[in-house]
C-alpha cells in the first residue's frame, strides 16, 4: 500500500494535473485504491484539483465530501417538506405539594 501511495505522489509531483484516470493508468494502482488514497485525505483533491472519486448515490465524479452537489441538493430538498411541521410536543411536568400527615395531636 505504501508502495502504491509512493508511486501515485511521485507521478502527481511530476505531473499536478493528472485526472484519477491518468494516475491509475501511468502507475498501475487500481482504481479503488486510489479512491481509498483520496477519501483517507493520502491524496488531496484540494491540492490535486483532478482527482475525483464516484459519489455514493449515482456514482458521478465527486471531489469531497459522500454525495456529488446534485445529489446533495436533492437530499436537502427532500428533507424539506410541503407539509406544516407539527407542533413539537411539550413535556409537562406537574409537581405535587408532599403533605406529613401525623397522628399525634399537638
Amino acid at each position: 500500500m505504501d508502495n502504491s501511495l509512493n508511486r501515485c505522489l511521485d507521478h502527481l509531483w511530476m505531473r499536478p494535473k493528472s485526472t484519477t484516470k491518468d494516475l491509475q493508468k501511468a502507475t498501475g494502482v487500481s482504481l479503488g485504491e486510489l479512491h481509498a488514497f483520496i477519501k483517507s485525505g493520502r491524496l488531496s483533491s484540494l491540492t490535486y484539483t483532478n482527482l475525483t472519486y464516484p459519489c455514493e448515490s449515482c456514482g458521478c465524479d465527486t471531489r469531497s465530501g459522500r454525495l456529488c452537489s446534485s445529489c446533495n441538493g436533492v437530499f436537502k430538498e427532500a428533507g424539506k417538506s410541503d407539509k406544516p411541521q407539527e407542533p413539537q410536543r411539550q413535556l409537562i411536568v406537574k409537581t405535587t405539594a408532599k403533605v406529613l400527615y401525623t397522628s399525634r395531636n399537638r
